[in-house]
């Protein structure tokens, strides 16, 4: 559970002031979130979600809400920020930035299927596809540099095996030719949990924290890592061949693309590994807190190693180039 900030009914009824949206007829916390504080908001307009951003920056905040703006306005299946009275994305509600979005329909799907699979990767890569013309950059804010400077604040979490796996996956990543790969904005965290259903239909895409710019074929990555595979962790072919053939048909990855994922998955498991050791040993402080498992992604990133020639093997069959 996280809920880091608590807004009274007061506090929310004087913010709502700025919007023309009605008045609030439901307000709840959503205890799904990690990074954010959450709450469903109903009011006699519309179904909304009310976000509270714990660490973003106005920068960074400009990019996401932004960024969901224009998929939105592109036909992606994703919230729209709702503008206040003024026009503005986003203000201040208990010393904290305070946006609005449209809530999406649906609910998370926590076992997904061969179809749900194949829905995500046609919507990711309408994504990508509306995201060409998005004029904005932000870097990829758990990147390289940021991975190097958390593996030095992780220096005593770490044993000697642990830091050489990391520098030699590092090493790995930059050493791949990657001004190759297409680029463009990326959602960069679409987990399952980051979608919502309903009546097997995509709902839409949520939780665009972590959105920037950086190589497509790494959001397959992620996707594949979460979405496609078994109790162990190991790749499912047919949910795998649902999510690229999905893609694939509104968006063809070129040879390089698909050379690069076994590389991309590795990448993104590092990623999440130290990302979630790091948000471990340096929690947010909030009224309740809830921090994933780091060590599912560590094993993730062993056995991504020892499959590295049966992951090409695998993704052989896509190349329609």
């Amino acid at each position: 559970m996280s809920v880091f900030t608590t807004v009274e009914r007061a506090q929310l009824a004087q913010f709502l002031k700025r919007y023309e949206l009605g008045v609030a007829r439901d307000f709840r916390p959503i205890y799904a979130g990690i990074t954010n504080t959450n709450y469903y908001l109903d009011t006699d307009h519309d179904r909304y979600v009310l976000t509270l951003y714990e660490h973003h920056s106005d920068d960074e905040l400009d990019y996401i809400l932004e960024l969901q703006q224009h998929l939105s306005g592109q036909g992606v299946a994703c919230p729209a920020p709702v503008a206040d009275r003024r026009g503005d994305k986003y203000s201040t509600l208990n010393n904290r930035p305070a946006a609005i979005n449209r809530r999406m329909p649906g609910e998370v799907e926590a076992s997904p299927d061969d179809m749900h699979c194949a829905l995500v990767g046609a919507e990711l890569a309408r994504f990508h596809l509306a995201g060409r013309d998005f004029g904005k950059i932000r870097p990829n804010p758990r990147g390289v540099e940021w991975l190097l400077a958390a593996g030095d604040m992780l220096e005593t979490e770490l044993s000697r095996n642990d830091r050489l796996l990391i520098a030699s996956t590092l090493r790995d990543f930059r050493d791949f030719d990657l001004n190759s790969l297409a680029q463009g904005a990326i959602h960069a965290d679409l987990f399952h949990d980051n979608a919502l259903f309903h009546n097997d239909t995509l709902g839409g895409i949520i939780d665009f924290d972590y959105a920037c710019y950086d190589c497509l074929v790494l959001d397959l990555a992620v996707v594949l890592n979460d979405w496609c595979i078994d109790a162990g962790g190991g790749l499912q072919a047919m949910r795998v061949a649902a999510v690229l053939d999905a893609y694939q048909q509104l968006r063809r990855l070129d040879r390089a693309e698909l050379q690069a994922l076994p590389m991309m998955l590795r990448f993104a498991a590092l990623r999440f590994w130290v990302s979630r050791l790091y948000d471990k040993t340096y929690p947010l402080s909030g009224e309740l807190t809830f921090v994933k498992d780091p060590q599912f992604f560590r094993n993730l990133l062993l056995l991504r190693d020892r499959q590295a020639g049966q992951l090409q093997q695998l993704f052989l069959p896509h190349d329609m180039g």
